[in-house]
């Protein structure tokens, strides 16, 4: 398949969170990713080339000083036996800020570029390595907030996704084959396609397409949650409700209506589904701008939600002030 251009630009980037850590990798891919690490890089004791798969114990040094930056491991892994299927090179420093950002700037002096956010993945995907649902399948894997969210991702990143649309792919195919030898070569018997068995073949065709978009919605789900939002009147109980389900005190909660100003969100699993949990002032009429500013966002919030929890005093009957709001929710 064609290559983008960019591809032949060397990148390199951070590949672990940024801050203090025990390690940090640096990744660098492309065509002078070898020759860059050749000019950064001593090992230690006797000098070596680098060899594919191979993990080498040495030095980050500046070419130009000859100053030692950091002690490191480099590993090398020759294209295409690669992420990138591209020569490319990775670095386990020591995790603090300095000396990951001294060795980047050595890096990037040496001609290489700074990867933009996905590249390298982006690469794998143009060079064929992974196809686009497995390329974001990688972002699912990242970003799993529950064991199931990352066994889905994982599914989708192992190819079986792409196995199955690969399969009603050839399906389809198959069935306008006949059709068009049915339509080609009318007068021969033993090409005609008979309408039980073409409707029974259709039939199939449409359940699995079915099936895709049901585990369309349901890895959705699986991958940006639900939105829960916990609405009610002031000092009904929803931040008590809150900090339960986070089994946690992440709210202040007091006998002062209108205590909860802002909208607060958190994470937290119900039956292995994410769910980002939204903890909203209470609603009512008042003269405060600040208070009216937080049910605007409240309102907001629940416009935006796909579960709307509305928290109600059972101790006191149902007012005007209650049904109205049942009725705008």
């Amino acid at each position: 398949m064609p290559v983008d251009p960019l591809c032949i630009e060397t990148i390199a980037a951070v590949g672990t969170p940024l801050g203090e850590g025990g390690i940090a990798i640096i990744r660098i891919s492309g065509p002078s990713a070898v020759s860059i690490a050749e000019a950064v890089f001593r090992p230690a004791g006797r000098p070596r080339r680098l060899e594919h798969m191979r993990l080498i114990y040495g030095f980050v040094v500046d070419p130009g000083s000859g100053r030692k930056i950091d002690e490191v491991l480099l590993s090398f892994m020759k294209a295409p036996h690669s992420y990138t299927r591209e020569d490319v090179i990775e670095l386990n420093l020591h995790g603090g800020p300095l000396p990951v950002r001294q060795t980047m700037d050595l890096i990037l002096s040496m001609g290489a570029r700074m990867a933009r956010p996905g590249e390298f993945t982006l690469r794998a995907f143009l060079r064929g390595r992974i196809d686009l649902p497995q390329a974001e399948a990688v972002l699912d894997i990242i970003r799993a907030k529950t064991d199931r969210s990352l066994e889905v991702a994982f599914k989708q990143l192992e190819g079986k996704l792409s196995a199955r649309v690969h399969e009603a792919r050839l399906a389809v195919l198959g069935i306008l084959a006949r059709i068009e030898a049915c339509l080609d070569f009318s007068e021969e018997e033993d090409v005609l396609l008979p309408v039980p068995e073409l409707r029974g073949q259709l039939g199939c065709l449409v359940s699995e397409m079915e099936n895709f978009l049901k585990n369309a919605d349901e890895g959705r789900i699986y991958r940006d949650g639900y939105r829960a939002v916990i609405t009610g009147k002031v000092n009904a109980g929803k931040s008590s409700l809150f900090n339960t389900l986070l089994k946690e005190g992440r709210v202040i909660v007091t006998e002062v209506p209108g205590t909860t100003r802002d909208s607060i969100e958190e994470w937290i699993q119900v039956g292995g589904i994410p769910l980002v949990l939204v903890d909203t002032a209470g609603l009512r009429e008042t003269a405060d701008p600040i208070e009216n500013l937080g049910m605007e966002r409240s309102r907001e919030a629940i416009a935006r939600a796909d579960l709307v929890i509305l928290v109600m005093d059972t101790s006191a009957p149902l007012t005007g002030e209650d049904r109205i709001l049942l009725g705008e929710l």
